[in-house]
């Protein structure tokens, strides 16, 4: 009998831990997709919108947590049409054959400063595993979730062979999810 009882209790708790794991979802009017690149040695600020996707995230159960988002490629924004004109082209991010950039993750760590979310992110059918390190502060109704990574566009084959144009750029997020 008290087996059976310790039995119970440890499916009730194995229950009760994926219960808690809640799923968000990213909005996108309250969101930023940030990047910032230097174009002949000027900073050039852009930014991507249209978010959309799932998270799962419980900071007690990180085994169960995941990201799963995409912004809309087509949406690049540095402020000047005819750049995000060149931008969306072939050489760039291709953005009708390549409509979407994505992050899947595979694995979410605590940290000292945070946590840790590890996966893959895809931009013109091209994936690399990468790792970002985040904070995450719940709400209310969710959480928001701030992430910084430096990545190498020329991991993606974005931009070419082009001189004028850094190597790596910094990549921002700052992610309202709510159920």
């Amino acid at each position: 009998m008290k087996l059976l009882h310790i039995l119970s209790c440890s499916i009730l708790s194995l229950f009760a831990n994926v219960a808690t794991s809640q799923t968000y979802f990213p909005v996108d009017s309250a969101s930023k997709v940030k990047f910032v690149i230097k174009n002949f040695g000027i900073g050039v600020d852009g930014s991507f919108h249209h978010l959309k996707g799932t998270v799962v995230f419980n900071p007690e159960n990180l085994k169960t947590s995941s990201f799963n988002v995409t912004v809309d490629a087509s949406t690049v924004n540095t402020g000047n049409g005819s750049r995000d004109g060149h931008l969306k082209k072939e050489s760039y991010f291709d953005v009708a054959k390549y409509p979407k950039i994505s992050f899947v993750s595979s694995i979410i760590e605590k940290t000292n400063s945070g946590y840790l979310v590890t996966g893959s992110f895809t931009i013109k059918g091209k994936s690399k595993v990468v790792a970002i390190p985040f904070s995450a502060v719940a709400k209310t109704n969710g959480y928001v979730f701030n992430g910084q990574i430096q990545i190498n566009r020329r991991d993606f084959g974005v931009g070419g062979s082009s001189f004028i144009l850094s190597d790596n750029l910094i990549l921002t997020l700052n992610i309202l999810a709510t159920k």
